[in-house]
């Protein structure tokens, strides 16, 4: 008969013998493996690892990842200060800064913003001493005495921040992405290596129509909450673009940086459309009828090599003068998605046509053209779905190619 007592003793004692042995599998991986593991940790974490083993004592100097989120209004910045002097001078492949601003109580906001910038700014240095590849901050402000210049550096995130100089990462010869979430630009952007560049949330200036050069993008996203659309550069080796545009009707009268006369009502530049003239899929959105892609649309740009194209409301305007003009100057779009928004807030109305840019010549519909999808919800009935109908069969579409959603 078998002694089931005597054999759970038995294995608990071989178990426990086991672990005398001391059986470390993770300290038989090599130094660079560790060093890989542990920079997914933040930075404080990393360096607490050192009183693991005597091996364990120097690994964190040489983890290429700097990761700091610390409330900056307490002393923890003085941790962050050591850490960068102890470690060794080894590249970094990533700097993470979040700073929990939303999170202190200080009675003068101003002046913590500014001595926080002030303590941000050698860690930024130090990342970009060290070839950091990709840099992510979070904070209210970006130290401005800070210009990004690096060899290295190949992708930049940035959020809550607020720009009042001209953001010129030309020097940055490697930089290819660069997202941008609430942060508030009050200045143009130059870049020429940048290929992706998103926007979200934010603000521009309401008065400054400011500038984006970036010839060589692959894909754009710009989805401010506010102010003037800025100028966008010619971007021929664009595929996607998303542009909202949340300008109003009395913003359209702008000031160019460089204008010292004031503003003028006529702009004499396409401010977005032709610079998004080579994009192979596009959607222009915009709050107000009387857009600022309406307005570009006198000067006329091509868009040869246009497949899929959603527009929202803006479109409607002029009797569809928007959705005419693309029609006519997409030569190979595929297809075409309508939003009609029923929550809309704003209650503008366009009636008649306006002969400025009523097209002069019969529509000529893509022969790649496959289908147009008219997105609004459960009000099908809604009087601007058949006007879309008529308009789209007068210029040529089978009703077969039209599904309504």
């Amino acid at each position: 008969m078998v002694n089931t007592r005597s054999m759970s003793l038995r294995n608990e004692g071989n178990m426990e013998g086991t672990l005398a042995i001391g059986e470390d599998r993770i300290s038989a991986l090599d130094d660079e493996l560790l060093q890989h593991v542990m920079s997914f940790l933040l930075s404080r974490d990393a360096g607490q690892t050192c009183v693991l083993a005597r091996r364990w004592s120097t690994l964190w100097k040489s983890v290429r990842a700097l990761r700091i989120k610390d409330d900056l209004a307490t002393d923890s910045y003085k941790f962050v200060d050591e850490l960068l002097r102890l470690r060794d001078p080894a590249p970094l492949n990533v700097c993470d800064i979040f700073d929990a601003y939303e999170d202190s109580d200080t009675e003068d906001p101003l002046a913590f913003c500014e001595e926080e910038s002030n303590r941000i700014a050698p860690w930024l240095r130090y990342a970009l001493l060290h070839q950091v590849r990709v840099l992510r901050v979070t904070a209210p402000v970006f130290p401005t005495d800070l210009v990004l210049v690096s060899s290295h550096l190949k992708r930049i995130e940035l959020c809550l921040m607020q720009f009042e100089e001209t953001l010129d990462l030309s020097s940055c010869q490697v930089l290819d992405v660069l997202e941008m979430t609430d942060c508030n630009i009050y200045e143009s952007i130059f870049c020429q290596s940048l290929r992706h560049l998103n926007m979200k949330g934010g603000c521009f200036d309401n008065e400054i129509r400011y500038r984006i050069s970036a010839p060589n993008l692959v894909s754009l996203q710009l989805a401010p909450e506010s102010g003037l659309t800025p100028l966008l550069d010619s971007m021929p080796s664009l595929v996607t673009a998303s542009v909202e545009s949340s300008e109003e009707e009395s913003h359209h009268c702008f000031t160019l940086p460089s204008c010292d006369e004031g503003c003028t009502r006529e702009e004499t530049f396409s401010v977005v459309l032709e610079g998004l003239s080579a994009a192979t899929n596009l959607e222009l959105t915009s709050d107000d009828l009387i857009s600022v892609f309406r307005m570009d649309l006198k000067w006329s740009p091509v868009f040869s090599k246009l497949k899929t194209l959603l527009l929202n409301e803006w479109c409607v305007a002029g009797d569809f003068t928007g959705l005419v003009y693309f029609l006519q100057h997409s030569p190979i779009l595929e297809t075409l998605t309508l939003q009609f928004d029923i929550q809309t807030h704003k209650k503008q109305r366009v009636n008649g046509t306006d002969e400025r840019y009523t097209p002069k010549k019969q529509s000529l519909l893509s022969k790649h053209f496959k289908i147009v999808k008219i997105v609004c919800g459960t009000m099908k009935d809604d009087a601007r779905v058949y006007r879309a109908l008529n308009m789209l069969c007068a210029h040529g579409v089978p009703l077969e190619k039209i599904d309504i959603q």
